[in-house]
């Protein structure tokens, strides 16, 4: 979605011209300089893109927006996994799944 007061192509609209702060200099069908980022092409299967247009268009959200809190939200879930991960393994009393595996060999081997 566009910046508040911005059509769909970064242009100011007549309304937010007129109501515009203090301050606010920007010109009436005077696009707005965004940040250069890089852009990063998928190759997705192209039912699994509509897929997402459809659900991001439900969410009010722009394709690129549902996609980026998608990966958001993944990265925070493998981050929270993996410091789960550590803190069982910092437990007094507990082994690694390699030794209990090793100490069952030897316990099978008996």
């Amino acid at each position: 979605m566009p910046p508040r007061g911005l059509d769909k192509h970064g242009y100011i609209d007549y309304i937010e011209y007129i109501n515009r702060e203090e301050g606010d200099d920007r010109e009436m069908g005077k696009t707005v300089e965004r940040p250069k980022r890089p852009i990063y092409p998928l190759d997705i299967d192209p039912e699994l893109r509509k897929r997402i247009k459809a659900v991001a268009s439900l969410h009010g959200k722009t394709m690129r927006d549902w996609v980026t809190e998608a990966i958001l939200e993944k990265l925070e879930d493998d981050i929270d996994a993996r410091e789960g991960l550590a803190v069982l393994g910092e437990v007094e009393g507990t082994i690694s799944l390699k030794d209990y595996l090793e100490s069952r060999k030897e316990t099978q081997r008996v």
